[in-house]
Formats: structure tokens, sequence, C-alpha cells
């Protein structure tokens, strides 16, 4: 079987088998016959398209002969005179007489003409996939069909990206139409929907990198500027890549110093395209400020931004919340985040799929922390970690950068850049003392700085004796204690009771509760810390220590503070929390203060998640803790929490409320059975209960599931039980009625609107009366 192509380089096979077609000429009346499609080439068409306005005398006779060759090239066995079945001789031309599927351009037609009528994007998929370059390209020689040709590709590939983009599957289609794209530098409609694909994809950068291309093109080429399409598509490229293009490295250090190798080091393992860069050393080597600091100087390398995440102290389990914040900050919304650690791991690779991102994941201890955050091309992972990760190449490829200790110059660069150059060339003696005794440790360094700073009368000489009498062989702790000693009694029993908050960050409000004491001295305690730099101030009213401080901190309480009294400041910490979920649960719940609420709720939830796993009584928090988790679409965490609580909760009080909220978790993800059963296993475990409001809201809450379920007679009995419930316990026509009560009766009321199950209009009116 006999088969041609011409969108792109003129061939023919027989049964697979490449066709010798001759010399250029020859190849393009190949080629126009081809384009024409069963329509005949006139003699001279084909003279203008092989010569032009060079045509020799004998340009005809050359043309016959041309046909001939061709004709013995395609029907083996013909002789001279022969004019066999394909290529036939017409009035004044030539003709080929192929079947419809033998050509290239034919099946093109075909499968265009039948994706305008397709629901999916198959066929449209499949004419791009045909299209391997302008029609006859290689000839270089123009013509009119042809051109009419690259129209019609270029038509198809703009169908096809609309098409895709309708069906929200820009990617389908993106490699043909960026292809095509290609062929056809000048287009700007098949230009600007390549630029929505991209768009459409989450790579505005991408698309902005497709502008400035065409852009450029039609200035130098053409002498005009690029069209309001154009103009359009780059706007809502700059638009999404502000919404999508995160950037959330932390601050650098302005004092950094030294390091040179090291960023040499990063540097060369980034240029040869690792995806996974690891910094290890011990604590305190300033990995995370290195990492850091390489990071912001390089972030112009990724277009398409930064992601960072802070693993210190955030427990065993790290990898499903670490995706499920990264996949939020690149746009997805909350309650489109899967729930399973390989569900977010595929969704976060489909995100960054093709992006050039780089990601900063600081204080790794695991390797299968990482695991899901399989690298894609033009994606850098950065991790530190305090320990050797082996098996970090499961995960891509590695570059390994070791971070030691600064070396002695580096060191006294450092001191200068704290204290200042002229401080240490007055006492370059005392400076290489204190350089030799630090061994080279950025913390300690940085410690001894801070002692010098917050006591400008002191020579570097006047700390020497203590450095070199105590360090003996690590000294650190001594280099802490220096900060430590000149804190006054509240400051220095905040910075020792700081130790038992669950995580590194915190905010003003805790400590007063950690220290038994009223907010303006908790915050006077806390300001000495800060300017001791025991403990940092990343934002406004957010603060944090560093690891190693606050192992310090740790042992001095162990040292200093009685078990009472560490036993009675954890209770007061996490009283605190527990009273700040519940206010902002009451806040949201009568729908006041709500902008502090939800800030409230946003800026601690980290901290009460990770009390709900280590305190004893859960619930406490958990329970205030739901209305946030359902606002925020925090489906997963919300069960989490409930089930770590349920775990420890014996009482029916607590109980029935957790069944209830695991009920509401399986009720907004659609698991109607399992949330009938939990309803009313609250009901059972809390009969005994005096707690009505709690049965109201689970019975307002079984309702609406067996309504959603079809059954509404029993809905609507249940809603009658929650009724007489409200009528016979809450003495709702006894007088003026409890706010609570009375956003209850809201509650019941709009739910029964909505469902239209109240079985007759007394009911309502009663509600109503109460009400008003």
């Amino acid at each position: 079987m006999l088969t041609f192509t011409v969108l792109g380089p003129v061939t023919a096979r027989r049964d697979g088998e490449p066709v010798e077609l001759g010399p250029p000429q020859q190849r393009a009346v190949l080629a126009l016959l081809l384009a024409k499609a069963g329509k005949p080439a006139g003699q001279s068409e084909l003279i203008d398209l092989v010569w032009g306005e060079r045509a020799p005398t004998s340009a005809a006779n050359l043309v016959h002969r041309y046909v001939g060759t061709l004709r013995r090239a395609l029907e083996p066995g013909l002789t001279t005179r022969r004019q066999g079945e394909l290529l036939t001789r017409q009035a004044g031309g030539y003709e080929l007489l192929i079947d419809a599927d033998a050509s290239d351009l034919s099946r093109f037609r075909a499968l265009v003409a039948r994706a305008s009528m397709a629901a999916d994007l198959d066929d449209h998929v499949a004419a791009l996939e045909l299209v391997r370059g302008r029609c006859a390209a290689e000839l270089g020689r123009p013509h009119p069909v042809f051109a009419e040709i690259d129209h019609e590709v270029a038509d198809a590939a703009r169908a096809a990206a609309d098409r895709a983009l309708a069906l929200g599957k820009p990617e389908v289609v993106l490699a043909g139409v960026r292809r095509i794209a290609g062929w056809m530098p000048l287009d700007e409609a098949l230009h600007v929907r390549l630029m929505r694909l991209l768009v459409a994809m989450g790579r505005p950068g991408a698309a902005e990198d497709v502008y400035r291309d065409i852009a450029q093109r039609l200035v130098e080429q053409l002498g005009i500027d690029p069209g309001k399409d154009l103009r359009a598509a780059l706007r809502m490229a700059d638009v999404r890549a502000a919404v999508l293009r995160p950037a959330q490295l932390p601050a650098d250090v302005r004092s950094f110093a030294g390091r040179g190798g090291e960023l040499a080091d990063l540097d060369r393992w980034a240029d040869e395209k690792v995806e996974v860069l690891c910094l290890e050393g011990m604590p305190g080597a300033g990995k995370s400020t290195l990492a850091v600091h390489w990071a912001r100087r390089n972030r112009l390398r990724f277009r398409d931004g930064q992601l960072y995440v802070n693993l210190h102290h955030a427990g065993p389990d790290t990898a499903v919340p670490m995706l499920r914040s990264f996949l939020r900050a690149l746009g997805l919304p909350a309650d489109q985040v899967p729930e399973s650690p390989d569900e977010l791991a595929a969704e976060y690779r489909r995100m960054i799929a093709g992006k050039e991102l780089l990601v900063l994941v600081d204080g790794v201890c695991r390797v299968d922390q990482i695991r899901g955050l399989t690298p894609t091309p033009g994606a850098l992972v950065v991790v530190t970690s305090k320990r050797r990760l082996p098996g970090l190449s499961e995960v891509g490829k590695v570059g390994v950068v070791s971070v030691g200790m600064l070396d002695p110059e580096q060191s006294r660069e450092l001191l200068s850049r704290r204290l200042g150059a002229g401080r240490i060339d007055a006492e370059p003696v005392a400076a290489e003392r204190i350089v030799q005794a630090c061994g080279g440790l950025p913390l300690a360094l940085s410690l001894v700085a801070a002692r010098l700073l917050m006591n400008p009368g002191f020579t570097l000489a006047s700390v020497v004796d203590d450095l070199t009498t105590v360090f003996g062989g690590s000294g650190l702790r001594t280099v802490f204690s220096w900060s430590y000693d000149r804190l006054g009694g509240p400051a220095a029993r905040l910075f020792r009771l700081l130790s038992l908050h669950p995580l590194d960050g915190f905010s003003a409000p805790v400590t007063a509760r950690l220290l038994d004491v009223d907010q303006p001295t908790a915050e006077a305690a806390l300001a000495e810390l800060v300017d001791s730099w025991l403990v940092d101030q990343p934002k406004p009213g957010r603060y944090r220590a560093h690891e190693l401080v606050m192992a310090y901190a740790h042992d001095l309480s162990e040292e200093i503070d009685s078990e009472a009294d560490r036993t009675a400041a954890t209770a007061r910490m996490v009283q605190h929390y527990v009273q700040g979920t519940q206010w902002a649960h009451d806040s949201l719940a009568a729908e006041q203060n709500e902008r502090e609420a939800v800030a409230w709720y946003t800026a601690e939830h980290e901290v009460v998640e990770t009390l709900i796993r280590q305190v004893d009584e859960p619930w406490r928090l958990t329970i205030p803790m739901q209305r946030f988790y359902l606002r925020r679409g925090l489906l997963q965490d919300w069960e989490d929490s409930v089930r770590i609580s349920l775990a420890k909760a014996v009482d029916p009080a607590p109980r029935a409320r957790l069944l209830m909220g695991l009920a509401g978790v399986s009720q907004v993800t659609g698991r109607l059975d399992e949330a009938v059963t939990l309803y009313r296993e609250s009901l059972i475990v809390g009969k005994d209960v005096d707690d009505p409001k709690r049965v109201i809201i689970t019975l307002i809450g079984l309702a609406g599931v067996e309504e959603a379920r079809g059954d509404r007679k029993t809905a609507g009995i249940v809603l009658k039980q929650a009724w007489e419930i409200v009528e016979s316990r809450l003495g709702v026509e006894g007088g003026p009625l409890p706010e609570d009560t009375k956003i209850l009766l809201r509650y019941l009321l709009d739910t029964g609107d909505e469902l239209g199950l109240f079985e007759s209009e007394v009911v309502r009116a009663h509600l109503a009366a109460a009400l008003n």
C-alpha cells in the first residue's frame, strides 16, 4: 500500500518502506499534486512552483519528465510510454489519484471534521499529531495552496486549544499546539491560544516567555507591536502569576558571612541540574541560614516561585501536612485538596509539572518526609538535615553539600559584620582567641557577638578568659549562658518555660500564661529575650527560638524548675489554647469578631494540632476547633483530630460531642450512611448527659443527612423531635432568651425552611416568635 505525507516532509512509502522521490524539483511536483488533494495541477502552475520567473524554455518537457519518473517510482514496472493509474494527465496538467486514507492531508481533514462534532479531544489530538511541519516546508518553495493548508493547520490547532480549555484539559493538547506554534512564529492568534493553555495549567511564567518571544519577532520581522489579544493574554498571565507564584522564603540574614566554598558548591550542583540539593551538618552549623541565603540569591532562576516549610519540631507525620500546605500555596482550593498521601503526591506532581520551582524543606530527618516531592524538570528541592540521608537518591538525582564549621577568616568576617570592623581591628588578638574558642560554630559566634553588642563597654578581651576557661571541648552551653545569665528573673523563667511549648513558633499572649503574670510583664520579659538574641521575631506578633537554644532551655528548666511548676505551666499553656479556640468558635458561631477569630485560628492552629496529639484531654481543643476545620475545608485534619480525641475520651459527654463531630465530617464528605450511624451513636452515648443543645444540634444534623438520603419522612420526624426538646428544655416561651439559644433556634429554623421539613406552620410560627 502506498502512503504519502505533505504536512511537513514530502514522502511516499510502499508497505512501510520509503520510495525514492528524486531531486527537489521532482519532489515539488509531487508536493503540489498531494496538496491539490484529487484536483488537477496545471502545467503552468507546476512550472511556476518549480522555477518561478527563471523557468527554462524546456520547462514543459522537464515537468513531463518529472511526472514520468514519479509514475515509475510509484508504480514499478510501468514502461516509459504508459500513463499508469495513479498519476494521470488531465487537460493542461496532471492529477494524482489515490485513496483518501493514503494521504496525511486527507486523514487530517477527516479528523478535523470529526473533531468539530466530538465531545472529547481524541480527534483533535490525532489531527495535530499528523502535522510534522509546514506544508512541504523542506522544499523552500512558497505556494498559495501550501499557505492555505498551513492556515488549515493553524485553525485546527486553535480549535483544539479552545476545546481543551472549555473542557478544563489544557495539558492534553499543549504539546501539539506548542509544536505547531513553533512552525508559525508570527501567528498571533495561535500564540494567544498557547499562552492561555499554559496559564490554565498554572504556568504563567512560561506564557510570559511565549509573549516575549513573539513580541520580539513581530517587531524585528514585521515592524509591528503585539495585538490586543496577545496583550490581553499577557495580562491574564501576569494576574495568574501573581496568584500562583508562591514566594514563601524567609528573610535573608543581613550579616551573612563566609561560606564562599559552600555557595560555589551549591551553584555547581544547580548548574548540573540535580533534582535534590541537600545541605547536611551538625545542629547550629548554619545550614538553614545558608540554604535561605542561597535560595534568595538564586530565586530568579525559578520563575514560578519558591515554596518553604520548616520541619523542625514538626513531629513524625509531616509529609501529608506539608503537601497540603504546598498545594494551597500553589493555588488549589482547600476543598479540592486530596486526602490520601498518594493522591496528595500525585496532585502535587500534576500542579508543578513544567514549572520552575524552588522548594526549600528545612529540618528533614527522614527521606520519607520528602518522598512525595519527587521533582520535575525545572524544579529543585533543597533540604537541610542534621542527619545523613543515604536514601535520598530514591527521590531524585542528588547533590550533597556538607556544612561544617566556619574557617577562621569566615568567623572573623561574621564577627566583623555583627560588631563592626573597627571593634575587631582594635583588638585583633582577642578577636582571634574568640574565633578559636568558638570553633567556627556560627551560632556560638552570633551569641558572643550578642553579648558584646548588649554591653558596649565590654572589650573583646573581657570575654576571652571566660571562653578559654569554660569551653573545654564544646562550650556551647557556656555561650548560651552568657545571654541567659544577664536576664532578669521573669525573662529567665520565661526562657526556661518556653521549652514546654510544643512548637518553636508562638505568640506573645501564651507567654503570660506560662509565667502566670499579666500581659505587660510577660511582654517585657519577651522583649528582653529578643534583645538577648535568645528568641527571634520573624514577623509582628510571632516569635520563635532555635532548637539548640530551646534544648538548652529544656536542660535549665529540668535543673531549676520543680516538676510541679513545669506541670502547672504546661496546664496553663494548654488552657490558654483551649480558651482561645473556644473564643474563636463562639465568635464565628455568633457572627461576631469573625476576622479576629479567623486570624487567631490561622496563627495558632498548628500549635493546637500539635497539642491535640500530645495532651491527655485533646477533646477540649478538638471540639471548638471543628468550626474552623469546616470553614477552611480542612476535612482530613478535622477527622484526624476527632479520632485522636475519641481514642482518649472515656466520659460520655465529650464522646457524644466528638461522635457528632465525626458524623459532621462524614456528612460533608458524602459518606451519608456512616454519618447516620455516627449521629445515632452520639445520641445513644450521650443519652444520660444533660446537654439538650448538643442533642438538638445532633438531631438537626441527622435530619439533614436523612433528607439527603431521600428519607424525608424520617428527616421530618427527627426535626420534630428537635423542636420538642426546644419546647420542653429550653423554655422558648418563658421570656428573653440567651444569645446562644437564639443562635441554636435560628439554626433549627433555617434548617427546617431549607429542607422543607416542618410539618406545620405552627412550629415555624413558634420558632419565629421565640426569636423575635
